[in-house]
């Protein structure tokens, strides 16, 4: 009887220091997972052409004349992209599902956007990086029910609540309400175009799946909508003061966890005052 109650004791031990070793290695992987931002993307002086690297050097670039105005911004003081290029021929040529680049100034939020194409699997970036490789941290990514050129009435768009503070975790400084009236702007490139979104609402949602419980085809559908968002009932929700949404408009939705329930999700919205080519 001792010798058994010795054996189950040792097999008891051995499972513990394999759980606790577990743990450890996740935390280890968790922490340390390299990090994909603008550094890694950024043209140098020996990929650009002579007249470019000195123009970008000494004067902003050029830019297109605004082509698309949906929503009237001129009472707001919104950021201004700065003059970074994102090489998308590197990007694509590493994997072809990345299709964007978004950032939020004074935010950690500066990263590839992909979409899943040929794996059926809407959640791939999930947990895979921009090189499919497994990874915690996964991509920012949108699913196939949303066109990659943001024309959709409402694009999602989702990303984890990392514990480092990467990935979409500071969306959650704007549940103050001071970082969300001072900070208004999310910036969106593609390969050909500079999106800019207004930031009017911020909060505290649930799990549902936004695009598919809302037929946002039909404008009497869109619009209310849209009105919970200028409304939303949330304890810690900040809406931005003036601001009016119609069906014309286009809502960018940045989707992440919160660090309360596990049905919860905190979401950032933002609507596009300006797109031009790039």
């Amino acid at each position: 009887m001792k010798k058994t109650k010795k054996s189950a004791w040792i097999v008891i031990l051995c499972i513990s220091i394999a759980v606790v070793l577990g743990a450890a290695f996740f935390l280890f992987r968790y922490f340390t997972q390299q990090d994909i931002g603008h550094d890694d993307f950024k043209p140098t002086e020996a990929v650009l052409a002579p007249d470019e690297t000195a123009a970008s050097s000494t004067e902003a670039p050029a830019q297109s004349p605004t082509e698309t105005v949906l929503f009237n911004a001129k009472s707001y003081t919104m950021a201004q992209p700065e003059n970074v290029e994102v090489d998308f021929d590197e990007l694509m040529q590493i994997n072809p599902d990345v299709y964007a680049w978004i950032t939020i100034p004074n935010t950690n939020v500066d990263y590839p956007v992909a979409q899943s194409m040929s794996d059926g699997d809407d959640s791939f970036y999930l947990e895979h990086n921009i090189y499919r490789q497994y990874q915690f941290s996964g991509t920012i990514y949108s699913e196939v029910k949303n066109h990659t050129d943001f024309h959709d009435r409402v694009t999602v768009l989702y990303g984890h609540n990392m514990l480092n503070g990467t990935m979409f975790a500071s969306l959650h400084n704007f549940e103050d309400p001071d970082f969300f009236e001072n900070n208004n702007t999310i910036f969106v490139m593609t390969k050909d175009k500079v999106l800019t979104y207004l930031v009017y609402s911020a909060y505290t949602y649930d799990d549902r799946h936004i695009l598919n419980s809302y037929y946002m085809d039909d404008d009497t559908v869109f619009q209310e909508y849209l009105d919970f968002t200028l409304a939303p009932h949330s304890y810690n929700g900040n809406v931005r003061e003036g601001v009016e949404l119609n069906t014309d408009n286009r809502i960018l939705t940045l989707s992440t966890c919160t660090n309360g329930a596990a049905n919860t999700r905190y979401l950032v919205q933002g609507v596009l005052v300006d797109e031009r080519d790039r």
